[in-house]
């Protein structure tokens, strides 16, 4: 499932729980406003990560720095492919 869809689908589970029923303008706001903030936590988990792998190999820093990229390469790549599904 694409971040969208999960925007959206929460948007919508909002909505039904406070029984209201949004214009497609304030359901697309609404799915926009919580899209983003499932990017913004899933790229906070992603330097968290980062962060762990380079104190986790804090006695060799070439790989340290090597895993850390290549987790921020990974989530980058993730990200960009899950937001173009939109």
């Amino acid at each position: 499932m694409s971040f969208r869809e999960q925007a959206d689908n929460t948007f919508q589970a909002v909505a039904e729980t406070l029984g209201a029923t949004p214009t497609p303008e304030q359901a697309k706001a609404g799915a926009d406003t919580i899209e983003r903030a499932i990017i913004d936590s899933f790229r906070d988990g992603a330097v968290r990560s980062a962060k762990v792998a380079k104190d986790y190999c804090a006695e060799d820093r070439n790989l340290a720095q090597k895993v850390a990229d290549e987790i921020q390469r990974a989530n980058a790549a993730l990200i960009a492919n899950l937001s173009s599904m939109r």
